[in-house]
C-alpha cells in the first residue's frame, strides 16, 4: 500500500515538474505541406535546452537560457515531431504538429455508369478525392440540386481514424436511388478538411463538377381536374386534354363509347363537335412510353337542354291564344252591329194620312 501511494506522488511530482519545466508556444501547429512553421520553447528558470527534430533540429545551447526558438522555412516531412528538451533529458516536451495537403482533385462518378438510370431503381455513386492528408480529417458530403433549385444533403462521411499522416485517395461512396422529380437534377460531392480551431478558417473546401443525371419512367398523367364524371349539353363540343408526364415523352391513345364522324384526335387532345345522346359513355386516355402506361376515364352524361323547347310551347301557346281571343272577339263585335239594326230603321218614316199633313202646312202658313 506504502509502495502504491509512493508512486503515485513521485508521478504527480514529475507530471508538476515536466508541465512546469519547458512551455511550447504555440503548443499545437497546423501547417501546409512546404509552408515554413516555427515554436518557442521557454522555461521559468535558464536551462540548458535544444531541439530534436528530422528538421530544424538544434544541439543543446551552451549557456543557459530561458527560451529556444525551433524553425522550419518549408516542412516536407509528413511524420515531423519536433521535441524540446534540457541538458540530460530531465525534461522535455512535443510539439502537436499536423502537416495537411489539399486534394488535388475532387471528382464524382457511377461506379458503375447506368444506361439508362431508372426511377426507384437502385445505382451507386463514387466521390473520388485524390492526394488528401491527413485523410482522417476530411469530411465528403453528397449533394443535389433539383431543377427548381432547391438544394438537398444526401449524406456525410468521415474515414475512422487511422493515423495515417501521408497523402492518401479517399474514395466515398453513395446508394443513390432517383425518382421521377430527380430527372435533370445535378448531383456533386465536396470534400472538406477540417482541422481544428488551429487550422484555416473556414475550412477549406473542394467542390466536384456536377453530375446532370436522366430519369427514365413511365407516364403519369396530369390531366385536369383528374379522372372525372361530367354532364354535357346536347349539340355542344366536347373536349378533353389528357397530358402525362412521361420520360421519354408518352404516345396517347384514346378508348371513345361510340365511334363519331365528327370525332378528332390529336396527341393527347380528342374533340367533340354537336354532340348527342348517343355519345354519352366513358372517355378513356392511355398514355404510354417504353417503361409503361397510364390511364384516366371521363364518365361523359350527354343531356338535353329542354328550356328552349319549353319556351317555344309556351310562345306558340301564347300565339295560338293571341289568333283565338282575336277572332273570338271579331266574331262578337259583328254580331253586336249586324244583328240590332234593320235596313227599315235606316228609312225615314211617312205618316199614313197626307191630308192632314198638308193641311196642317196651310194652316201654319197663315198664322
Amino acid at each position: 500500500m506504502e509502495i502504491v501511494i509512493l508512486v503515485s506522488l513521485l508521478s504527480l511530482y514529475c507530471d508538476f515538474t515536466d508541465a512546469e519545466c519547458l512551455v511550447i508556444s504555440p503548443a499545437r501547429l497546423v501547417v501546409k505541406y512546404g509552408d515554413p512553421a516555427s515554436s518557442n520553447c521557454s522555461s521559468d528558470t535558464p536551462v540548458q535546452m535544444g531541439w530534436e527534430a528530422t528538421q530544424g533540429g538544434t544541439v543543446v545551447t551552451d549557456k543557459e537560457v530561458k527560451f529556444l526558438r525551433w524553425r522550419v522555412d518549408s516542412v516536407t516531412d509528413w511524420n515531423i515531431k519536433p521535441i524540446c528538451y534540457t541538458e540530460g533529458g530531465q525534461c522535455q516536451k512535443q510539439l502537436n504538429i499536423t502537416v495537411y495537403k489539399l486534394p488535388d482533385s475532387v471528382s464524382i462518378s457511377y461506379r458503375k455508369y447506368p444506361d439508362p438510370m431508372v426511377e426507384k431503381h437502385h445505382y451507386q455513386l463514387q466521390c473520388l478525392v485524390q492526394n488528401i492528408a491527413p485523410i482522417e480529417r476530411l469530411r465528403v458530403t453528397f449533394y443535389k440540386v433539383n431543377t427548381t433549385g432547391e438544394q438537398t444533403e444526401l449524406d456525410t462521411q468521415q474515414k475512422s481514424k487511422d493515423n495515417i499522416k501521408t497523402p492518401e485517395n479517399g474514395i466515398y461512396t453513395l446508394d443513390f436511388t432517383p425518382s421521377r422529380d430527380d430527372d435533370r437534377a445535378q448531383l456533386w460531392c465536396s470534400a472538406m478538411l477540417d482541422l481544428g480551431p488551429e487550422g484555416p478558417q473556414p475550412p477549406p473546401v473542394m467542390e466536384s463538377d456536377s453530375l446532370n443525371i436522366n430519369v427514365l419512367y413511365k407516364p403519369q398523367i396530369t390531366m385536369s381536374p383528374g379522372c372525372f364524371s361530367m354532364s354535357i349539353t346536347e349539340g355542344d363540343t366536347l373536349s378533353l386534354n389528357c397530358s402525362a408526364n412521361g420520360n421519354p415523352a408518352p404516345s396517347y391513345d384514346w378508348l371513345l363509347p361510340q365511334a363519331a364522324p365528327n370525332a378528332t384526335e390529336e396527341r393527347s387532345v380528342v374533340t367533340i363537335t354537336n354532340m348527342a345522346k348517343s355519345h354519352s359513355g366513358e372517355y378513356t386516355c392511355i398514355a404510354r412510353n417504353p417503361l409503361g402506361n397510364s390511364t384516366c376515364t371521363v364518365n361523359v352524361e350527354v343531356t338535353v337542354d329542354y328550356l328552349p323547347i319549353i319556351a317555344g310551347l309556351a310562345a306558340a301557346a301564347v300565339v295560338i291564344l293571341l289568333v283565338v281571343s282575336c277572332f273570338i272577339y271579331s266574331s262578337y263585335y259583328k254580331h253586336t252591329r249586324i244583328g240590332h239594326y234593320q235596313l227599315k230603321d235606316m228609312l225615314p218614316r211617312r205618316h199614313k194620312n197626307k191630308q192632314v199633313v198638308h193641311h196642317n202646312r196651310m194652316d201654319q202658313s197663315f198664322m
